[in-house]
């Protein structure tokens, strides 16, 4: 079985409890599309559970990219050379990443040995930027973090930026692939049914065969999750 889940944004009691409910079988895949971390206090928690199974497909977030981009540099030892190389695009990057929640996740890594810290960026590092499934009933899916920007339906995958998988919001009315689903996280499904004029909900939202998974996990909604193979809605509050 296949499921798929999102923006779980630190919030490790909800994640353990999601992986009770689907009880993951060693066949089984758990694809997560980004923003594990952050907003929470336990992301660094969830990324070391993450980490312990193999079940799990990380996909890299733009939450993720903060810490892979500033990581490195605050690992390092304080010297007369790391404080020159800390330019202001280091500085912006790191402001950015606190201005989106991201003090828990720093505060976390601080507990953590060295090795763990490495550990953690170097799993980050590994994560795609998407993926593409195909189950047994013959229905084929796009799993990005963000969605695509930029699409065009002749431009293979590998041609779109590092931006476009990790930063856009999809506009739920627009077509893609006429034989595939697109599912994604990063924008709330209630900002997503606000724009549309729909009643406001934290649950999955499904507009042809676009799919939007992030319910909300961050902002205290629930923690949404799809299975593939039956096209199943799971969650956890």
């Amino acid at each position: 079985m296949f499921f798929v889940c999102s923006d779980i944004h630190g919030r490790y009691d909800r994640y353990t409890a999601l992986l009770e409910k689907i009880d993951l079988r060693p066949s089984d895949r758990l694809y997560v599309l980004g923003d594990s971390i952050d907003r929470g206090s336990d992301g660094c928690k969830v990324l070391l559970a993450m980490m312990r199974c193999p079940q799990v497909v990380p996909i890299l977030g733009n939450h993720e990219l903060y810490l892979a981009l500033c990581l490195p540099w605050l690992m390092q030892e304080v010297t007369e050379q790391s404080i020159e190389e800390l330019d202001d695009s280091r500085l912006a990057v790191l402001q950015e990443w606190i201005a989106n929640g991201g003090g828990p996740t720093l505060r976390a890594l601080r507990a953590l040995s060295i090795e763990e810290r490495q550990a953690i960026l170097e799993y980050v590092r590994e994560m795609e930027l998407y993926a593409e499934v195909e189950v047994e009933a013959g229905r084929k899916f796009l799993l990005s973090h963000a969605g695509v920007d930029h699409f065009s339906p002749d431009k293979p995958l590998e041609d779109y930026e590092l931006a476009d998988f990790l930063f856009c919001r999809p506009d739920p009315a627009q077509t893609f692939w006429p034989d595939r689903y697109l599912i994604y996280g990063h924008t709330p499904t209630s900002l997503l049914r606000a724009r549309m004029g729909l009643p406001l909900s934290d649950e999955i939202l499904r507009c042809g065969r676009q799919i939007a998974i992030d319910c909300g996990c961050g902002f205290d909604g629930k923690l949404g999750c799809l299975c593939l193979d039956t096209m199943e809605e799971i969650y956890v509050e």
